[in-house]
Formats: C-alpha cells, structure tokens, sequence
C-alpha cells in the first residue's frame, strides 16, 4: 500500500479540476430531458421510446460506477479520464450532426457510461489531493456536490431554453464543447498520474494485484454498517429522482396558471436548494463530526417531505409549492455529501469502489423512485406525488438508526 501520510503537490487547477469533472454528469444527464418530448415528436418516436432514450443515461452511469470503481482502485486515475472525456467530447458532436431512435439511444448509453466514469475520477482526485486530511476530504466532497447542483439547474435552464427556441441541437453543441476544452484542462493540468492507495507492490502479477483488490472489496461489501448505508442511499436516490419527477407532474397540473419562466424557475428549486445545502454542509462540519450532521439530518429530512406532501395533496398556490422544493432541496443539498465522505473514510484505500457504491446505490433509487411515484398518481392522482417521497425518508431515516451501530466486518 501506498503511505496514508503522503500527499500530492496540489496547485489551483489540479484543486479545480474535479468539481468541473462531476458537473459534466447532470449536464449531459439532465439537459436532454426537457428537449427529449419535442425532438422525439420531430423523428416521430412513441413516448417509450423517449423513455428509453432518457433512462439509458442512468443505466450506462451504474454500469459505469460497477467497472470503473474497482479499475480505479488498481490504475492510476488518468488513464481513465482522458478516455472518458474523449468519448464524451466525439459522443456529443456526433450527436448535433445527426439523430434518430438508434443514435440517441447509443449516444446516451455512451455518454452516460464516459460522463459516469469522469464523474468517478473527480471523486477519487478529491481523495487523492487531501490524503490525511479526512476533514480537507469532507469539505472536497462538499464542494463537488454544490457544482453537482450548479450542473443540475444549469442543464434544466439549458434544456428549457433549447426547448422553447425549437433547438435541441443546441444541447449536444454544450456537451461537445464542454468537454473539449476540459479534456485540455486536464491534459494542462496533469492530474491522475499517481497510483491508486491500493495500489500492490508493482512486482506482483497482474492478476495476483487484481485478486488481492477483489478481496478487499468483497471484506468491504460484508460490512453490515455498508449495507445500512447502500440502504440509506437508496433512499436519497428516490427522494431525489422522486421528486424531480414530481415536479414536472405538479407542473403540469398547474400549466394553465404559469408562465414559461415561472416553469423553468420552478424547475430549477429543487437544485437551487441543493446548492444553499451544501454551503450549510460545508459550515456545520467545521462544529460537528459527519456522523452527528448525517444522524440530524435524517431527523429533520422526513418534516420537508411531510411538507411536500401535504402541498401536493392539498394543491395549493405554486407559492407554497416553491417554498416546499427549496426546503426538500436544502436539506438534500446538507445531506448527500455526507454518504459519500463516510463511505470513503471507511474504505480509503478503495475510495473509488466505496464512492462507486455510494453511485450505485442513489442510481437504484433514482431508478425506482419516478417509477413509483408514476404508479402511485396513476392510482390516486397527482396530488400522490409527495407520497413515495416521504415513504422514502423513512426508509433512510430506519436505516441512518443502524448505520454507526453496526460493527464493522473483522479483517481477514
């Protein structure tokens, strides 16, 4: 193993580089979203298709935190992140040359696969450039949750505004140039070159390094603590997603009383929520430990889902509706950056495969949670919305009990 002690010579750019690499994920993830109806209607897709054209990002992202996690445990971060950014800068121009069914489908797998990978390295390059500095690594996680949300709301402002010109075009034209000229940042700035802290004793065959890291992930996975925290990050998973979707419902239901910048302005809270969350994360943990912050949280978390919900079902003004999403948002915003610096303070010299897992997780939830509250309105009506959200904080809210109880998996 490498030492825990050492630290790589750090400098702006290299400090910069990974909070611009995690907001390239929810650019190309959610920016197609609200241009996905109008472009599907123009090459004549069913509403299924357009569903599958907008789920294939999620799926490749997952698929991509199952290989990319342990790969990143065994070899040095660049050599995944330039190809990754390459095949998102090719992905995307191709895509404003050209799109039907079969080229967005492949597209979007492929994007969401490279975006996903990228995602991973700026995680691990946060743990790399604040080794032995656990409290330096929390605030780093911090940090790339705000430009998370940045790149959220900036995809759905996007999105909305290519949307209402009739260009969706323009979305791909975004993607290819954003990662263009970060794939030259990296390149400038030189990061990844260092071996991985589970890097094994460079003698050893490959397959020998390969087994030994397969070990120590499956000792990491036995966990009954981890598990309570896959558990729990399913349920921010389905908050979350859950209440995207929620969203686009109860604007709908409210489309006759908006205006478009109303609509895109209510679109955005939930993100703009995220962003004030994080700086209240990154302030709270200068005063209490991630634990005492992820155990409050989850106490307060079911009230602005209680809320949500009641506003739903009692259809009330768009006023109470907004007040409602920058509640759930900040207290999301508090709350994600915590599962990820407790998973990897568990596992540090695996913080690709515990950040991978932590991914894993939220995109099962994030999976499950549009499918249900779907399934919830088309049975009791849109006012249902908040419903499956507030279900959900009680789920992570039981599991967030066991999390710090729990005792770790003895070594063997």
């Amino acid at each position: 193993m490498s030492d825990p002690d050492r630290r790589p010579p750090r400098n702006r750019l290299a400090v910069a580089v990974p909070p611009l690499l995690v907001f390239f994920n929810p650019l190309t993830q959610l920016a197609y979203i609200p241009i996905s109806v109008g472009l599907g209607r123009s090459l004549d897709l069913s509403p299924a298709q357009i569903g599958i054209t907008i789920g294939a990002h999620s799926v490749a992202t997952a698929a991509a935190g199952v290989f990319t996690g342990p790969l990143l445990d065994l070899v040095p971060v660049r050599r995944i992140l330039l190809p990754g950014m390459l095949v998102n800068a090719v992905v995307s121009i191709l895509l404003c040359l050209y799109q039907s069914y079969a080229v967005l489908t492949a597209g979007r797998l492929l994007t969401g696969f490279a975006s996903g990978a990228v995602a991973l390295c700026g995680q691990a390059l946060v743990a790399d450039l604040t080794q032995g500095d656990p409290k330096a690594r929390d605030r780093g996680y911090s940090l790339l949750q705000t430009f998370v949300s940045m790149g959220a709301a900036s995809a759905l402002a996007l999105g909305a505004f290519a949307a209402s010109l009739d260009r969706p075009v323009l979305v791909f034209a975004v993607g290819a140039v954003y990662a263009s000229v970060l794939l030259g940042v990296v390149v400038v700035a030189r990061l990844g070159r260092d071996r991985p802290p589970a890097a094994h004793a460079p003698d050893l065959p490959v397959r020998r390094r390969i087994g030994l890291t397969l070990r120590s992930i499956g000792r990491m996975l036995a966990q009954h603590r981890r598990r309570w925290l896959i558990l729990s990050s399913i349920g921010i998973g389905l908050v979350m997603q859950g209440s995207h979707f929620g969203v686009s419902v109860l604007l709908d239901r409210l489309a006759d009383d908006m205006s478009t910048l109303e609509r895109v302005g209510v679109s955005i809270l939930i993100p703009c929520g995220v962003f004030t969350g994080s700086f209240i994360n990154r302030m709270s943990l200068r005063r209490i430990t991630r634990e005492q912050l992820f155990t409050r949280l989850y106490l307060v978390i079911p009230f602005a889902a209680a809320a949500y919900a009641v506003v739903a079902l009692a259809a009330l003004h768009v006023g109470a509706v907004a007040l409602t999403l920058v509640l759930l948002g900040t207290c999301l915003g508090a709350l994600m950056p915590l599962s990820i610096a407790i998973s990897v303070n568990w596992n540090p010299e695996l913080r690709a495969t515990a950040a991978a897992t932590e991914a894993l997780s939220r995109s099962v939830g994030q999976t499950t949670g549009p499918i249900a509250v779907g399934a919830l309105v088309a049975v009791g009506g849109v006012g249902t919305v908040g419903v499956v959200v507030f279900g959900a904080t009680l789920l992570g809210l039981a599991a967030s009990r066991y999390i710090f109880t729990a005792r770790p998996a003895p070594p063997g």
